[in-house]
């Protein structure tokens, strides 16, 4: 039984895309990078879905154990894993694909074999891995990325902050590997994380992936939402932060090391935004996405995955 199954009603041969998105899950991604990134593209664009993976081979239940619902005397609203590839319109028309679900935990190279011939099916150029990696940086200061690719080209004026590095593997660290071992061009994103925020959702991570997707795959998502909601998260962790002063000093430790950091190597921080919505905007837009997170839509599972290191963590892929 293959391990990739095309949806009834798709045909192969019409589907084409340039750019494959990949928000496969790993063991590392912190401030819930992925998730928030895959649910702007499910959410704020039009998608339908092209086929589905073989997750009952491919994912241990038993290791993420997939929700089910009791309703009194019975169960119901079983949901199992789903690794599934999408084809979305970004904001400017631009058709991309989108691989989503689960890390795998079986036949690692099958699977990536699989891949691979669906990047040469649809004639993808350029195959972008997204995640959050938990660093000793402040929320205080603008989010920096970190960027890797399968060959120097692709990333111009590149600044690498990490050195060589031996690490466990993940899924989308092995399949970046295969995929640039058989000549596709591959890039991957990692925002940096707060180590002390990195359990939980941080909407300034994805936002800023989702800008370094259109300067580097000129693939445009919608912000709106993470934007209004970042608005409300930065309010929350700014009262914590006031209420402690010992993590007042933690903060303001690591504003100093950010700020040594970047005038030693000459990097530039990306301004944040001035523009504030009203205080009603905030609240009605986060209740609305931070519900719509909580409800996945029919067909999609339970978020997954191990809660994230603290500290500075390379890329995982």
């Amino acid at each position: 039984m293959p391990l990739f199954t095309y949806e009834a009603h798709i045909d192969p041969r019409q589907v084409r895309a340039d750019t494959l998105v990949v928000t496969l899950g790993g063991f590392v991604d912190a401030g819930h990078t992925q998730r928030l990134v895959d649910h702007q593209v499910r959410e704020g664009l039009e998608s339908h879905r092209i086929g589905t993976f073989d997750a009952d081979v491919l994912v241990d239940h038993r290791a993420e154990r997939p929700g089910i619902t009791f309703a009194g005397d019975r169960f119901t609203d079983y949901e199992p894993p789903e690794l599934v590839l999408l084809q979305a319109t970004d904001s400017a028309g631009t058709p991309f694909l989108l691989l989503r679900g689960p890390e795998p935990d079986f036949r690692w190279e099958e699977l990536a074999a699989t891949i691979e011939r669906l990047v040469d099916d649809h004639e993808v150029r350029t195959t972008v891995f997204v995640q959050g990696i938990p660093m000793s940086t402040p929320h205080t200061r603008p989010v920096q990325v970190t960027r890797w690719a399968s060959r120097p080209e692709l990333i111009p004026g590149n600044r690498p902050l990490f050195g060589t590095i031996r690490m466990h593997a993940s899924f989308p660290s092995m399949l970046a590997l295969r995929l640039g071992e058989a000549g596709h061009d591959v890039i991957g994103l990692a925002a940096h994380v707060p180590h002390y925020l990195a359990p939980g959702d941080y909407p300034d991570a994805a936002l800023a992936v989702i800008e370094s997707l259109r300067t580097t795959a000129g693939i445009a998502l919608p912000t709106a939402p993470l934007e209004l909601v970042r608005s409300a998260v930065r309010a929350e962790i700014d009262e914590q932060v006031a209420s402690s002063e010992e993590t007042r000093e933690m903060v303001a430790e690591l504003e100093h090391q950010y700020d040594r950091f970047m005038a030693e190597h000459r990097l530039e921080a990306a301004p944040r935004p001035v523009d504030l919505p009203s205080a009603d905007e905030i609240a009605a837009e986060a209740e609305k996405f931070l519900r719509s997170l909580d409800e996945p839509p029919a067909g999609d599972g339970p978020s997954t995955g191990d809660e994230p290191p603290t500290g500075d963590e390379p890329p995982q892929g």
